[in-house]
């Protein structure tokens, strides 16, 4: 099973729209079987797959009563399917920032590695898992990138937005003692077609020195609407430019991880 996490410091940046939209493709559209894991507290994700229940159980007793840590929960007790048959998900809501705050006071060994443990036991269950990771790097974003292999981070054009991705970088430096093997690479969302963007868009690609997709994200009103509706983007609207450029996203994808 290949982990994915999709993270972001900056918001309204496409960053669930682009793990949800990833995760339906290589599922519905590409055959794979796709575990999702909402790992931020709004339940974006959750709610986009129809499976969020403000009380329910998910992502906060996968960290916190998992056997691994001496609780009760196998990892496959806390998986929901979805309405697409490629598609389950581990669901997340607003008790995942008590969970953190809970993760933070512990000094076990375990305290960032036990989300890589836990999903150990569904790895041959599943061809890939998408993490739609919270804004901040907190024990829960933590312990989703200890066990993922690559970070997608979507970034559009602006100062701020760059200067967020290089500091995800560092951060993600600091990590690889433990997970020598996670790596970043770069999305370009909402681009436009202006001047402003499109030179951002070249120096990301050949200066800024970050591993980039080669497809941009263009901007368009339907993702927008996808979300408002709870509808994954490429159900909602198959044949959209927004949809296309993710559907190259996801052969970039798996020409990369597969070979």
């Amino acid at each position: 099973m290949k982990i994915i996490a999709v993270m972001s410091p900056k918001g309204g940046i496409g960053k669930t729209t682009t793990s949800d939209s990833i995760a339906y493709m290589l599922g519905e559209e590409q055959g794979k079987r796709v575990l999702v894991l909402d790992g931020d507290p709004q339940g974006d994700t959750s709610k986009t797959f129809g499976v969020y229940e403000p009380d329910g159980i998910g992502m906060s007793e996968l960290l916190e009563k998992h056997e691994c840590v001496g609780g009760t929960y196998k990892t496959g007790d806390l998986i929901r399917p979805t309405d697409y048959s490629h598609i389950d998900i581990i669901p997340a809501n607003g008790y995942l920032m008590k969970t953190d705050m809970n993760l933070l006071l512990k000094s076990e060994d375990n305290q960032v590695t036990r989300m890589r443990e836990a999903l150990e036991e569904v790895s041959d269950a599943y061809d890939y898992c998408i993490c739609d990771c919270g804004r901040l790097l907190d024990m829960v974003v933590i312990n989703i990138l200890i066990a993922a292999e690559l970070v997608i981070a979507p970034v559009k054009v602006g100062g701020y937005e760059i200067e967020a991705l290089q500091n995800l970088e560092e951060q993600i430096e600091d990590l690889r003692d433990i997970n020598p093997d996670l790596r970043i690479k770069a999305l370009m969302t909402m681009r436009q077609k202006n001047k402003t963007s499109l030179e951002v868009e070249e120096w990301l690609k050949t200066e800024s020195g970050f591993d980039m997709f080669v497809t941009p994200i263009r901007r368009s009103i339907v993702a927008e609407k996808s979300t408002t509706a709870m509808i994954p983007l490429p159900k909602f609207s198959k044949r959209g430019i927004v949809s296309q450029d993710y559907r190259c996203v996801v052969h970039e994808l798996l020409k990369e991880m597969e070979g």
